[in-house]
């Protein structure tokens, strides 16, 4: 029995350790190293600042080993003392150029990384909040906040320390170099024979590197998007005592993340010892051909030892570039999951989020729904062939067993989603025509589970508009008989995340307020009285009676006591319309909604 059920485990293991995998991009494209370049060259001063103090050091760096030879042939071998103090003098100040030249660099780079990593920022997240509400959806918000937080760091890392380190040395070997083949060609060629092993290495470790990397990062955003998914329902896990399974979950998560980094670890490790191994057998060279040359008088000492300082010099900047290149791949992985973030279609465009959305205007509120279908995935349809006409002024109720597609139809009408067929239309409209900032802005929706930020309670009403009467002001004038919404804004504490430190009940009260503040044309409560008190129930009813008179108003409701009063109710069931009436109809006509209600009356709970 255990043997059969191993397989299960396994699989399930396996699932859970990448549960919020994603497909990345293959290979470091040449598209996201000029999007990326673009973001550099928006910051001219440090970047070519930098660029030109890489130049200065470098060119110092490469005069010192040939110094060191001058001295020894011109100075030290002919007993000139007075050249020797000269070319001292030259070379201290050479040394005082390259640091002072280095340090200024530094602090360059690492200002352009930190003016990248802000507009990167800025551009991720104004991406993402333009972004269709069915992609955060399916996106895990762990998986999102690495895009800002955690890729954009080994960018700014990358600019501060692997890029920099990249170019320089890269200078300086393509310098020592041209150096080598000057002081003497025959020498120069023994010296950078091992050059042609030392590219193929770079190259067959490089690949190998970069898709570890991006490995990596892949199992870093399922960790974080695991944190944040059960930090969030960290209630949940203490309420059924589940500390135990989930640590053995995150375990799991954690574990496939440890095996990425080692694999790149493991990689590492042998590419820098084979550089070691080619500076070896490019000294032995240099010394066995060299060193004769030097014996028998056909190569000066200095440049004997000019030779030895540059190849020295030579490769120790390789080793630097494969020290700095995980850095440069793992920031250009980031780059590419930044990228691939920014590259997904928004629903607005950028500059039309920086003016505040007008409601449309003379709106009077009729909704038809023709022949609508919709569906999340392929074709398991939520709703199926969906006629309905609301006239202005009208109040709907939804009802029907979870999963009937109550919440569905709003998010159609909000445009959070799009119907696969048919259409919906506005005051005779097409849905489509209307701006979706202008149509939200026009509609007042209250959720069951209402999202409060940090930060006061007329802060979360406003959401920090600075236009207009405030909510206090407002509640005082249209909210008399409103106490807990009254009371609410008198105490002016801040809220916890999420609004924590309030009840159901005067979280509601709240979205009940922010919904005013738009004054809307239409309104949509979504089981928005399911969890309050009976008395908030009656208070949030007599407001909405009030507000929505002359508007449409379209509730969804469990508790079929909050819809008895509506002009219509529409009963659905498995995406159908399969009832529509008054109260008192469908309660004659013994379906659905009569058993639904004679359920609720005897206590069942349906």
């Amino acid at each position: 029995m255990a043997k059969k059920n191993a397989p299960k485990r396994e699989l399930r293991e396996d699932r859970e350790s990448s549960e919020f995998d994603e497909k990345e991009p293959q290979g470091v494209r040449p598209r996201e190293l000029r999007r990326l370049i673009g973001y550099v060259v928006r910051h001219r001063g440090p970047f070519w600042g930098g660029m030109g103090l890489i130049l200065v050091a470098t060119a110092a760096a490469l005069l010192e080993p040939r110094l060191l030879g001058m001295a020894i042939d011109d100075a030290i071998i002919p007993g000139d003392i007075q050249e020797l103090r000269t070319i001292a003098a030259v070379f201290l100040l050479v040394e005082c150029v390259r640091v002072s030249s280095t340090i200024a660099q530094g602090y360059c780079f690492a200002r352009l990384g930190q003016a990248v990593m802000q507009d990167l920022r800025l551009a991720v997240f104004s991406h993402l909040q333009r972004l269709p509400v069915s992609v955060h959806d399916k996106n895990p918000a762990g998986r999102l906040v690495t895009r800002v937080t955690n890729d954009i760091s080994a960018l700014a890392e990358m600019f501060s320390a692997g890029f920099v380190s990249i170019i320089a040395n890269g200078l300086t070997v393509l310098g020592i170099s041209v150096w080598l083949f000057a002081l003497d060609l025959k020498l120069a060629a023994v010296a950078l024979g091992v050059f042609p092993f030392l590219i193929w290495t770079s190259i067959y470790f490089s690949a190998r590197l970069r898709i570890a990397y991006r490995d990596a990062r892949s199992k870093l955003s399922a960790l974080n998007a695991f944190l944040a998914e059960n930090i969030a329902g960290m209630r949940v896990v203490h309420l059924f005592n589940r500390e135990r399974v989930h640590l053995k979950r995150f375990s799991r998560v954690n574990h496939s993340y440890t095996e990425a980094q080692e694999g790149s670890i493991r990689i590492f490790a042998v590419f820098q010892p084979t550089i070691t191994l080619a500076t070896g057998v490019a000294m032995a060279g240099v010394v066995w051909y060299g060193g004769g040359r030097a014996a028998t008088g056909t190569l000066q000492l200095g440049v004997l030892v000019a030779f030895f300082s540059y190849v020295l010099s030579l490769f120790q900047p390789i080793r630097e570039i494969a020290d700095k290149w995980n850095l440069f791949l793992s920031g250009m992985a980031s780059a590419e999951r930044i990228f691939s973030v920014l590259d997904w279609p928004t629903e607005t465009r950028e500059d039309e989020i920086r003016e505040p959305a007008e409601p449309i205007a003379g709106l009077k509120g009729k909704i038809v729904f023709e022949n609508v279908w919709f569906a999340y995935s392929g074709e398991d349809w939520v709703l199926k062939n969906f006629s309905l006409v609301v006239e202005p002024g009208q109040r709907i109720g939804v009802v029907g067993h979870t999963g009937a597609g109550k919440t569905t139809l709003m998010s159609l009408l909000m445009r959070y989603y799009e119907p696969q067929k048919g259409r919906i239309l506005l005051d005779g409209k097409d849905l489509r025509d209307y701006g979706r900032r202008s149509l939200r802005a026009s509609i007042g929706m209250i959720q069951q589970d209402v999202f409060l930020f940090s930060g006061t309670i007329e802060e979360n009403i406003r959401l920090w508009k600075t236009d207009g009467a405030g909510a206090s002001a407002k509640a005082s004038r249209d909210f008399p008989e409103f106490p807990i919404l009254q009371k609410l804004l008198e105490n002016p504490k801040e809220l916890h995340e999420r609004g924590v430190n309030l009840s159901t009940g005067e979280r509601q009260m709240i979205a009940f307020a922010r919904a005013l503040e738009v004054d809307p044309a239409i309104w949509i409560l979504d089981e928005a009285t399911a969890n309050v008190d009976s008395d908030s129930e009656r208070q949030l009813e007599r407001a909405l009676a009030t507000f929505s008179s002359g508007r449409t108003a379209l509730l969804i409701a469990h508790r079929l006591a909050t819809v008895q009063s509506a002009d219509q109710i529409l009963v659905l069931h498995r995406g159908e319309l399969v009832e529509r009436g008054k109260h008192g109809e469908l309660m004659n006509l013994g379906g659905i909604y009569a058993r639904m209600y004679d359920l609720q009356e005897s206590g069942v709970v349906e």
